[in-house]
């Protein structure tokens, strides 16, 4: 038999002065619900019992006070008076005289304290690990443990991670442990068992859409006196469901829609006003109206061009959201969902589709140099703002205190296993299927993590590309050319979508492999959800901006956005110690720089599987040497040197030039090099293919100065191929100049050709090579690599204790998702 219940936790318009950010930001109060609309949803939600706990007043109580089960509470705010710290303290089934005390007490928790128990006034703690004012410490949440009995356990506006931590220590208190923090603190605790804590439950709602949502539960009332006295005996529990940021968000919503209707009216004069219907459309009003929001926005859109003209950007903002509109209209007739989901589902789109169409247009005008027009795009960016801030702010708040939270969970022994999220790690790239050492290292770490059972979850954003359990995508919302490199396109994520998921995976940290749109967006998760972040400085941009632009003002831009990007991660992760040098040369600290080399599948890159008839599709020649280069076909890789110095060789080398791969410069190439007939393009060649082409050459040859490893490197030499690669860059580490291959200057015609011309004419010397890199190669393999990775990303969580499969469910039972119906079984049942 379900018992009584009551929400000891809510609020109503009289809490008008607001603790969150961007309601103070737009000048709005915490709440507009009035009392009685408060005890109708209570009641409306199965609350038997009914009370307002507004912010140090009792205005909204005492509305509602002459209903038989209805009480006064009050939010206490209080202070340790030694430092200030703000706790905020609940006080329930008061009356007005007890509210003046207490008022006139509070400022000092320990006189407030004295006064509730000499009173025998019904009190709990409020979100006892939500940081009011930022100075908790574990030493302030010792001294409330010593001071009071009662906690709310389960927060419905909160994140639940708060909750899972407050119920994993304050349930597991031993006596030993009260009286050292006494002796510790000098205060004496309340009660016979103060090891010995009870719970309340909560919905802190302050928009009227969610009372209710948590909850405190008693054994069975009649009325409100034995509810009351149930709660006096400790006989009730906590029920319910703890917060969510897209619960939040929709309160930040509904909150800022009513200031805005209360300052501005519902409708501006000469027709409906585009802000009010936006507002209308996101928190779900205006769909219950028999003309639908795009009928609305559409109408607008006539009505206001019949009374002045729109600039381009203004006419284009109009006829996108009423397209949109229309769109979220047909999507959404027939379909069920919670309000937060489709609130969130609405913003989405609305900022997406917009925030991409201001992108397109503002490139567009960058493009052409129209720097005014490019300016007047920002005005499009309102919606967006009105779209993402909610959410922005709801992540923030949810996990504000994340550092807090986990120095608390490290203080208290029991909780020690839970300091850290338990979601494992997600890493982020831009680039996934491309045919790139990024992408292929992430593939191949990706598959390594999931074969040897570790937590890592790579997350994507492109149109299509290979599905594996492992790793989810993202669709672009559309996609975007890079000034001066055009064929590269880049995605524009649904950055909203990113980061719910994000924090729904409940990840411990990011893994963060690129500085585009997904690793920016990766870097703001990570800063609003308090996760370390660990970099990988895969690609030299600086240098491939040098090279295509000639333009040091621009390299010096790049380097200062590199800098910026990275200096904000925990850890940056390097390829080779020359990069390493690079870095700290450009100012990062050494104890943020760590080396990664990366690896090569011995299995799959081997010399066994050379054949002496590969070559023979590509080419009628017979036996001669072959010299390859395996990689992207653009411009950065100096081909055309290769091709130029290969030329000069003549045919007296007795070899061929294999280009094996794609990019945007395959044509350029191939023009420039058609009557050479001993340059060969393969086109792109993978799995099988391409390890029998590295195990059939002779030597393979590397020229580029941007890239920061060379992964293709390492394949030629578990192929057992000598290689020459270029005095710059990352890939000259992987080479022992003399003994596994040559490493020369390419940044001018000469040197190139001379190595490749020695090499050729000395075969003997030129398979000695090919062997000692075989066995060099030895030492890379990818699962040393994924060892590696994976001990530097988790960084301080190396060190967790280690827990017994009956202590972790022991302690698993508090750490719980609250279910409504087993947690009022268990308050029934256990009373």
């Amino acid at each position: 038999m379900i018992g009584a219940k009551a929400d000891l936790h809510v609020h109503s318009k009289y809490s008008d002065r607001p603790s969150e950010w961007i309601l103070r930001r737009i000048g709005a109060p915490e709440c507009f619900v009035e009392p009685l609309e408060v005890y109708r949803r209570a009641k409306a939600a199965g609350m038997d019992f009914v009370t307002i706990s507004d912010h140090n007043c009792i205005e909204g109580a005492l509305e509602i006070a002459h209903f038989d089960d209805a009480f006064i509470s009050n939010e206490v705010t209080t202070y340790f008076p030694e430092d200030g710290c703000k706790v905020h303290f609940l006080v329930t089934a008061i009356d007005e005289e007890q509210f003046r005390m207490i008022e006139e007490l509070r400022p000092d928790i320990y006189e407030l304290r004295d006064y509730v128990l000499r009173e025998g006034i019904l009190h709990s703690v409020a979100h006892p690990f939500f940081r009011v004012n930022r100075r908790l410490t574990p030493l302030h949440v010792e001294k409330l443990l010593l001071l009071f009995n009662t906690f709310e356990g389960l927060n419905g506006s909160r994140d639940r991670r708060a909750s899972q931590l407050v119920n994993v220590i304050f349930r597991n208190l031993t006596p030993e442990w009260i009286d050292r923090a006494a002796e510790r603190h000098g205060i004496e605790p309340h009660g016979p068992e103060p090891w010995n804590k009870r719970f309340t439950g909560g919905s802190d709602d302050h928009s009227g859409m969610y009372v209710g949502s948590a909850y405190t539960a008693t054994p069975s009332a009649a009325d409100l006196g034995e509810f009351l006295a149930h709660l006096r005996s400790g006989h009730h529990d906590l029920g319910g469901r703890a917060g969510t940021s897209l619960r939040l968000a929709h309160s930040f919503y509904v909150i800022g829609y009513q200031y805005y209707r209360e300052r501005f009216g519902e409708t501006s004069r000469g027709g409906p006003d585009l802000i009010g219907e936006i507002f209308e459309r996101l928190v779900g009003t205006a769909e219950r109206r028999q003309v639908g929001v795009g009928q609305k926005v559409r109408g607008a859109i006539g009505r206001a061009t019949s009374r002045r003209r729109f600039n381009e950007t203004e006419a284009r903002l109009l006829q996108d959201l009423a397209s949109l509109a229309r769109e979220m209209e047909e999507k959404e007739r027939d379909r069920s969902a919670s309000q937060d989901a489709l609130t969130f589902e609405r913003a989405s789109r609305l900022a997406h589709l917009v925030g991409f169409g201001f992108v397109e247009r503002l490139l567009e005008n960058l493009r052409d140099g129209r720097i005014f027009d490019a300016l007047q795009n920002f005005a499009s960016l309102a919606p967006v703002a009105l779209g993402i801030a909610p959410y922005l702010a709801s992540f923030s708040t949810q996990h504000k205190d994340e550092t807090f939270l986990q120095d608390v969970a490290g203080h208290f022994p029991c909780s020690s296993w839970y300091r850290f999220k338990r979601g494992g790690t997600g890493w982020v790239t831009d680039t996934f299927s491309d045919v790139n050492g990024v992408a292929k290292m992430i593939q191949i770490l990706g598959a390594e993590a999931a074969a040897a059972g570790e937590n890592l979850e790579v997350l994507s954003c492109e149109a299509g590309g290979p599905l594996f359990s492992w790793r989810t995508n993202f669709q672009p919302i559309g996609a975007f050319s890079v000034p001066e490199y055009e064929l590269q396109r880049m995605a524009f994520p649904p950055f909203l979508e990113v980061l719910e998921h994000i924090e729904r995976q409940d990840y411990s940290e990011l893994l963060i492999s690129t500085p585009g749109p997904m690793g920016l967006l990766a870097l703001l998760a990570a800063r609003l959800l308090g996760l370390r972040t660990v970099g990988i400085y895969h690609t030299d941009f600086p240098a491939y901006v040098r090279h295509y632009t000639q333009n040091e003002g621009l390299v010096d831009v790049t380097w200062s956005f590199m800098r910026w990007f990275y200096e904000q991660m925990d850890l940056v992760l390097v390829p080779s110690e020359a990069y390493r040098q690079e870095l700290l040369a450009a100012g990062f600290r050494p104890q943020q720089l760590e080396i990664l080399r990366r690896g090569v599948d011995v299995d799959r890159f081997r010399s066994e599987k050379r054949s002496e008839s590969f070559w023979r599709r590509f080419s009628p020649r017979g036996d001669c040497t072959r010299v390859i280069y395996v990689g992207r076909l653009s411009e950065e890789k100096n081909l055309a040197l290769l091709c130029e110095e290969f030329t000069r060789l003549g045919e007296e080398c007795g070899a061929e030039l294999y280009l094996i791969g794609d990019g945007p410069d395959r044509g350029r190439l191939q023009e420039r090099f058609r009557r050479d007939d001993r340059i060969r393009f393969t086109g792109f060649l993978d799995g099988q293919a391409l390890a029998v082409a590295y195990a059939s050459a002779d030597l393979f040859v590397f020229p580029s100065e941007t890239d920061t490893f060379g992964n293709v490197v390492l394949e030629a030499q578990a192929s057992g191929l000598p290689t020459i690669v270029s005095t710059v860059g990352g890939p000259r580490e992987l080479v022992v100049a003399g003994e596994t291959g040559e490493v020369v200057d390419c940044s001018a015609p000469g040197p190139l050709a001379a190595a490749i011309r020695a090499l050729l004419e000395d075969d003997e010397r030129r398979r000695q090579m090919g062997r000692r890199a075989e066995i060099s190669a030895q030492q890379h393999q990818w699962s040393q690599v994924l060892a590696s990775l994976l001990e530097s990303v988790r960084g301080p969580r190396r060190t967790e204790p280690d827990v017994s499969p009956k202590e972790m469910e022991r302690l698993r039972r508090f750490a719980f998702s609250v279910d409504a119906a087993k947690r009022d079984e268990l308050v029934t049942a256990s009373r």
